[in-house]
């Protein structure tokens, strides 16, 4: 279900009615959350709905074993039978069967109900493997308790991660390894392996849900989360559906709390809440959707672009068409972030900021202290820091930020070029601490993403890049022009590092790459075809780049509360004409989703 689509306007406002009836009894508000989450989840496939149960099975039990030393048998037999039911009614019964069971339903007066069930052996085995499964961790119930503490500990722990880690690597990275595999016998020794493999489907968003469920039992294990007591608690926090499919990763210690106690809000809540849903679907809808046209049109002929392509005479139509991207998957996933927190505000959650004006960046740190701030600051406690941080000398240091950012690009996706985008981003860091040390490493203890988690209305903008402005009539005379020239051309060039690295990451192949980077610098000369490009990206974000920087000047991500009422209706006239007046009719997916 898209945070865009027509289904989601009449399925959010009836969450939302059901939500506040029920505003006495937090605990059945969390259940309905829980049912809300599993309808958004498996509407577009139930049987993905089976991975996320199981996930959070697997990481209720570990993380109860790690501070406990044992789950209650009442719990156990809940998330037993949810584990075995999922695996019965979201993978064995074949759901695609259902509109031919009711066509016999009204045609003949009978059902073959045959068809719902598989009548091989092969369609039985995720119910039978989880029967096993289930059958074995209960009845070594007994010995699994027994086990010594510290040792118990790091075994769930490791359980936990080995789990997770396997689910994720299965279903998002087995097609790529099976492939580049192939690839490689076939350059090495020209044979062609049979095809053995599966192209196995990718579930939506199992990298979120995936890393946010892991980050539980590594702070239960740390000492920084509470062990859930329950389990249908547990899994309404993980599966807190405007967070599920694609963020952001909220931390245990953050979200989970707020699903233990009574919710309310305010009549600010309601205001900021809603203006992030229509600035969400704005960024979107008017931005990314009409920024995804350019691109198409300038990257689909490249994208099966081979080693003789030629390289186009147009260069700047080629630059034009990368500064769609940069526009595109901003306002694609910046969106949905915003959405996801306007929708949570409305239930009275709090939920962690994940972007924060990331191209007024001044540096590679500076940038992922910006963008993705939830998977960036997760990069830092569960890999940097445990790897070493830069606590074991320079090299080493160089060698984590590296190795981090590589593991980064890969959460992004199965390919080599998200691979290389990891890598030059790694290699930015480590020159900026090189050769730029000021810019290059903000903080000694954390030079990645710092953890703090600005309020809307307080949020530092970029540091040294914004000045004040205290009175309109007086802001010219204190701005700082040596320093606000620099910044700017610093702010410029981190800009364009970023947009190289969006190259990395849309291109399909390298020759792409190649193709673009020879034609921009090698042949930068317009075309009516560059024209009409440039055209197209400064028509539809021009309001995005003017609101910005207006909230950078006031050093507020949250202005609309600062301004005269009479501008404020304005900008809300132009967000809602806009969206009326731009938007596809039809609902487009989020990039993001793919990972």
């Amino acid at each position: 279900m898209l945070f865009n689509s027509a289904v989601f306007a009449v399925f959010f406002p009836l969450v939302l009615g059901l939500y506040w009836l029920l505003r006495r009894r937090y605990a059945w508000q969390n259940l309905l959350l829980l049912a809300a989450a599993m309808i958004f989840y498996g509407w577009w496939d139930v049987r993905f709905l089976y991975l996320f149960i199981l996930t959070t099975t697997v990481d209720f039990y570990c993380a109860g074993m790690i501070a406990h030393g044992k789950v209650a048998a009442r719990q156990r037999l809940i998330e037993s039978l949810v584990l075995v039911g999922s695996a019965f009614f979201c993978v064995t019964v074949q759901w695609k069967a259902l509109p031919a069971v009711w066509k016999q339903l009204h045609s003949a007066g009978s059902v073959h109900w045959g068809l719902l069930l598989p009548s091989s052996l092969s369609g039985w085995y995720v119910l039978l493997g989880t029967l096993a499964m289930v059958t074995l961790v209960n009845a070594g119930d007994r010995w699994l308790t027994s086990i010594g503490e510290q040792r118990r500990r790091k075994v769930y722990l490791v359980a936990s991660i080995v789990s997770n880690f396997a689910v994720l690597g299965f279903f998002k990275y087995y097609n790529f390894f099976a492939e580049s595999f192939a690839a490689s016998v076939h350059a090495l020794f020209g044979i062609t392996p049979s095809a053995w493999t599966l192209h196995i489907i990718l579930p939506v968003g199992i990298s979120f849900y995936t890393f946010q469920s892991l980050a539980y039992t590594i702070d239960v294990y740390r000492g920084k989360a509470a062990a859930m007591d329950r389990y249908l608690t547990l899994a309404a926090c993980l599966s807190f559906f405007p967070l599920l499919v694609a963020g952001p990763i909220e931390r245990p210690n953050h979200l989970f709390p707020q699903f233990l106690r009574p919710r309310s809000t305010t009549r600010q809540h309601w205001r900021e809440g809603m203006w992030l849903i229509f600035w969400g679907l704005f960024k979107k809808m008017v931005v990314a959707d009409n920024m995804a046209l350019v691109v198409a049109s300038v990257f689909g002929p490249y994208d099966g672009a081979s080693p003789s392509h030629l390289v186009p005479a147009d260069g700047l139509r080629m630059l034009f068409g990368v500064y769609a991207f940069a526009f595109q998957i901003y306002g694609d996933f910046s969106g949905y972030s915003d959405i996801a927190r306007g929708t949570a505000r409305l239930m009275g959650f709090d939920v962690m900021l994940n972007f924060n004006l990331p191209y007024f960046a001044l540096s590679p740190s500076d940038f992922w202290t910006r963008w993705h701030i939830s998977l960036s600051t997760w990069l830092r406690d569960y890999l940097y820091i445990p790897l070493g941080g830069n606590r074991y000398g320079t090299y080493k240091t160089y060698r984590n930020l590296s190795l981090t950012m590589l593991l980064g690009g890969l959460w992004h996706g199965a390919a080599w070029t998200f691979v290389l985008w990891g890598a030059y981003h790694g290699l930015l860091l480590v020159a900026y601490r090189i050769f730029a040390p000021s810019l290059g490493e903000k903080k000694k203890a954390v030079p990645l993403p710092a953890a703090a988690r600005p309020a809307p209305e307080t949020a530092a903008v970029a540091y040294s890049f914004a000045f004040p402005l205290p009175l309109p009539k007086q802001w010219l005379a204190q701005v700082p022009w040596g320093r606000w020239m620099r910044n700017l051309l610093l702010g410029l060039l981190m800009f364009h590092l970023t947009c190289l690295g969006w190259l990395l990451f849309r291109a399909q192949n390298l020759t792409t790459v190649r193709v673009f980077i020879e034609s921009i610098f090698t042949q930068p000369h317009l075309s009516a075809e560059a024209i009409e490009a440039a055209r197209k990206v400064l028509f539809y974000s021009w309001f995005l780049v003017l609101f910005q920087v207006f909230q950078l000047i006031t050093g507020a991500l949250d202005p609309m509360k600062k301004m005269h009422w009479f501008l404020r209706l304005n900008v809300w006239i132009l967000v809602i004409m806009s969206l009326l007046a731009f938007a596809s009719d039809k609902a487009q997916s989020f990039i993001y989703f793919a990972f």
